[in-house]
């Protein structure tokens, strides 16, 4: 769960993955979001400027989220048109391709230099580099932070002359949500477990894997493959995903630029005149789902057999993945805003 505050020390006029305002400091000169797991949005559902800037697949999975009751009595027919959380901030937003350094004018005669990278997190999700008036910050907002993803930043031409000595960072703002002496295995060891153990069932064996929020992308795309099946996902789900594809370059072209790399793995894509599918369907009879409760999918029952995520194995036992990276974005997950330590207190004295 994020408990950052928003402001770094080095670059007091600009606000990262917190949007309330903040006593005692100037409002913002400019925004930047991370990713969209729900602990970085906060305030950001009544912002009224200034810009925001993220990454083009946040952007367009921020716009289009929906709250769980909405979504439901929307696909029930209860609500007539979709209630979009964010829609308001389509103005606001502002992407940012990843890996290419940008001047951004806070105010007249005063800029900052922002660089994106990729955060092995979740669709979307990424680092900003913020450089400008001699100093340097490093933030990563939410990351999984393997070997081979350290050794990635290693040889980045836009972070090696930090990463080889040549200038050094100034901070670091880093993601400490795991810092305990747990040993976490790498997304690599678990997708492999995952289709060891799926392996063993019958063929015709009906699976609900679990996603509750982003950031399982990669494992349906092993799923899918492995089992040869595509993925049924409630029409949410999909429209989200769907949404990652960029507009074609004309009118007339049926090809699509993707905004993230997994994007045409997920949804599908044209090559030449074929389409070609993704791994995520509407389709309700395959094996394979991800669909959400309360949708009402016939093809689960009794007999369907749910992968439900955990992140480590402990001596006491396996440690499920509890959501600190914030989300409930896919799925049902209650969820208690609370907005300052009077109220934790508060709940604390009953």
């Amino acid at each position: 769960m994020s408990t950052f505050g928003g402001v770094m020390e080095e670059f007091p006029d600009v606000r990262v993955d917190f949007f309330r305002p903040v006593p005692g400091l100037r409002p913002p000169l400019a925004c930047f979001l991370t990713h969209v797991h729900s602990d970085h949005l906060a305030g950001l559902d009544s912002l009224k400027s200034p810009f925001v800037f993220c990454s083009p697949a946040t952007k367009e999975l921020l716009l289009r989220l929906e709250r769980y009751p909405h979504r439901l009595n929307f696909a029930l027919g209860i609500l007539e048109s979709r209630k979009q959380t964010y829609k308001h901030l389509q103005k606001l937003l502002k992407p940012i391709p990843l890996e290419t350094p940008t001047q951004i004018e806070l105010q007249p005669g005063k800029y900052i230099q922002v660089t994106l990278f990729d955060a092995n997190h979740c669709t979307g999700a990424v680092m900003f580099l913020f450089e400008g008036d001699g100093k340097a910050v490093l933030y990563t907002g939410d990351i999984r932070s393997e070997p081979w993803f350290v050794n990635s930043l290693t040889r980045n031409p836009f972070l090696i002359e930090y990463t080889s000595g040549l200038k050094t960072l100034d901070c670091i703002y880093l993601d400490t949500s795991n810092t305990s002496p747990t040993e976490f295995p790498t997304k690599a060891d678990g997708i492999k477990e995952l289709l060891q153990k799926v392996s063993k069932y019958p063929p015709d064996t009906v699976f609900h894997f679990t996603a509750w929020t982003f950031g399982y992308e990669e494992v349906w795309m092993a799923l899918s493959k492995a089992l040869k099946s595509p993925i049924h996902v409630d029409r949410y789900k999909l429209r989200l995903y769907q949404s990652l594809r960029g507009e074609p370059a004309k009118k007339d072209n049926t090809s699509v630029t993707f905004l993230p790399h997994e994007g045409p793995a997920l949804t599908g894509y044209v090559c030449g005149n074929t389409p070609q599918e993704g791994c995520l369907t509407d389709d309700q009879t395959v094996r394979l789902h991800s669909c959400e409760k309360g949708m009402h999918c016939p093809t689960i029952n009794a007999e369907t057999v749910w992968i439900k995520p955990i992140i480590a194995r402990t001596k006491h036992g396996e440690l499920a993945e509890i959501g600190v990276g914030g989300g409930g974005d896919l799925a049902q997950h209650p969820e208690l805003e609370i907005d300052s330590d009077f109220v934790i207190d508060q709940l604390l004295s009953l």
